[in-house]
C-alpha cells in the first residue's frame, strides 16, 4: 500500500484565484528564505508542503538546478 499521509492544504487567502502559479513560486522562495534565516525548522516545512503540492515537478527540478548554479532569478 502507501506509507504516506495525505492531507489537503488549507486555503491561503493571499491567493484566492484558481491560477496558483504565483503561489507556487512564492512558496518555493519563502521556503528557502526561511531555511536560510532559521535553519531546518518545522515552521519552514509548511512552505515546502505547499510548493511540492501545487508546483509541477519540472519547475521544482529546474529551480533547484538554477539555485545550485547560483542563477535562480528569485529573492532567496
Amino acid at each position: 500500500m502507501c506509507d504516506q499521509e495525505f492531507r489537503t492544504l488549507r486555503f491561503d487567502p493571499r491567493y484566492p484565484f484558481q491560477n496558483q502559479t504565483k503561489a507556487c513560486y512564492d512558496n518555493y522562495c519563502d521556503f528557502y528564505k526561511c531555511t536560510r534565516l532559521l535553519g531546518e525548522v518545522d515552521d519552514c516545512k509548511i512552505f515546502k508542503r505547499y510548493f511540492e503540492t501545487i508546483c509541477p515537478n519540472f519547475w521544482i527540478s529546474q529551480w533547484d538546478e538554477q539555485r545550485g548554479r547560483g542563477a535562480f532569478p528569485g529573492p532567496i
